[in-house]
């Protein structure tokens, strides 16, 4: 797959993720709010640790810079 998500995106990503798993364990008491945070949360840390995002590629953006997008 072709990398269209850059390092700080990534970085970025990553740690919201970490943030939105906390507090749904921690602070969202009822069962459906949790779970539509945590599959947020999951798949914004799919898409930092495999560097794609697939609503980028829907919508024909990148953030990765040109040649580490060319690589993959």
């Amino acid at each position: 797959m072709i990398c269209n998500v850059g390092k700080i995106d990534r970085i970025v990503r990553g740690l919201l993720s970490i943030v939105l798993i906390g507090a749904a364990l921690y602070f969202i008491p009822t069962a459906i709010p949790k779970m539509l945070i945590l599959t947020v949360a999951v798949s914004l840390l799919m898409s930092a640790w495999y560097g794609v995002c697939f609503v980028y590629k829907i919508l024909g953006v990148s953030t990765a810079p040109a040649e580490k997008a060319a690589e993959n």
